[in-house]
């Protein structure tokens, strides 16, 4: 057991997400559009519901930031942010690359990620300033040795997104240097693995802060390099997120986009 601040916070958050979990993959999955090509299902409904319940419960004076009922809210004093499915697109589709993922805002900044990934058995958690856990036990990516092979990983290049140019650059620079790329289709998943080092880049043009904040913070607490366009220390709300495992990725793709500009 870990002892410091938001112990009480993340260990209401590992005692009643995987039984919501479990409770909302009993029922009947129901899937509609909440927009063109946009997928939601009763799972992340139900899911999204009880995660609230079980937080105001405990916490009745913080406030929400979620992806079905609270949308259109801003981050304020406390506030949490939870994607109850993040690849809902592959949950509907019965592929297992998708997460349950919630975040804590406070004092400004993103304080608690949790990230339930159930088709992998992987629980990550981060608290600020306190590390990086994987099934309970820390991590970082000095621990990890240097893959033989260079893979990529991005996500956001959809029906939603006019602006391509980074996945363009991207590509580009995987073809040029015989790098492996992949598109998982889960913000959340792919951060988390690229936590783990298995992939040495990530990139996303999304802004959603449920999609985000907890695998942000995850990166962040594992030691990896997180920065915007500008190649400056990413803040929520920029417009484009790189994380890449060490200097030297970083250096790769700086000179490349800098090039692309």
């Amino acid at each position: 057991m870990i002892h410091m601040t938001y112990e009480k916070e993340l260990n209401l958050i590992k005692n009643v997400t995987k039984k919501i979990y479990e409770d909302a993959i009993l029922t009947v999955k129901k899937t509609s559009f909440k927009g063109e090509q946009d997928i939601v299902t009763s799972t992340d409904l139900y899911i999204e519901r009880h995660l609230i319940d079980a937080i105001k419960s405990n916490f009745s004076d913080d406030f929400i930031h979620s992806e079905e009922y609270h949308n259109k809210t801003v981050l304020k004093d406390r506030t949490w942010l939870i994607d109850p499915i993040d690849g809902t697109s592959n949950y509907a589709s019965n592929l297992g690359l998708y997460v349950v993922q919630i975040a804590l805002y406070d004092k400004a900044d993103i304080v608690l990620s949790y990230i339930y990934a159930p088709k992998f058995n992987k629980t990550y958690y981060a608290i600020k300033g306190k590390g990086a856990y994987l099934n309970d036990q820390k991590y970082h990516v000095s621990d990890q040795h240097d893959p033989s092979n260079f893979m990529i990983s991005m996500v956001g290049l959809s029906h939603k997104q006019s602006e391509t140019s980074y996945f363009k650059a991207i590509l580009d620079l995987a073809i040029e240097h015989k790098y492996k790329t992949r598109m998982l289709g889960s913000i959340g998943l792919e951060l988390a693995l690229t936590s783990e080092s298995i992939f040495n880049l990530f990139y996303t043009n999304v802004t959603n802060l449920w999609d985000l904040c907890p695998g942000v913070l995850l990166v962040r607490e594992a030691g990896l390099l997180v920065v915007n366009e500008n190649f400056e220390t990413y803040k929520l709300g920029d417009q484009h997120l790189f994380v890449c495992r060490d200097t030297q990725t970083l250096n790769i793709i700086k000179e490349h986009i800098l090039n692309l500009n």
